[in-house]
């Protein structure tokens, strides 16, 4: 499960860091957190009891640059919409990431599932 942990965190901070690449920021932010939980949840292999718990290991991990992202948000004067921005993005950025790498890590399980059921009929039918 770490290794799937890790895959996805890292899969979503390099989504954030995507955020200031234009028109490509419209894709790779809100489907980032998805994608990384399709690919992690698949590494991990998390099955219907894990999947939540693999959803909030990569939400916990993401309050660490989501901390750093509220300090330097009340630290750093970037002006005017900035100041508020990046704190509301820092604390918004865990529990949407929690909720789009669980929802992508239950695609990856149902798709494994039905996978499983697949083999299973065609070894019945050999």
């Amino acid at each position: 499960m770490l290794n799937g942990v890790l895959v996805a965190t890292g899969l979503v901070l390099v989504s954030l860091l995507t955020i200031g690449v234009p028109i490509v920021h419209f894709i790779s932010v809100p489907l980032g957190p998805f994608v990384a939980g399709l690919i992690g949840g698949g590494v991990a292999k998390a099955d219907e009891g894990q999947i939540v718990k693999f959803g909030l290991y990569v939400g916990a991990l993401m309050a660490i640059p989501a901390g750093i992202t509220i300090g330097v948000g009340f630290l750093v004067d970037f002006g005017d919409p900035w100041s508020i921005l990046l704190p509301v993005l820092g604390i918004a950025i865990v529990p949407y990431t929690w909720w789009a790498v669980t929802i992508g890590a239950l695609g990856s399980y149902l798709m494994r599932r039905g996978e499983a059921k697949r083999e299973a009929e065609n070894q019945i039918s050999k």
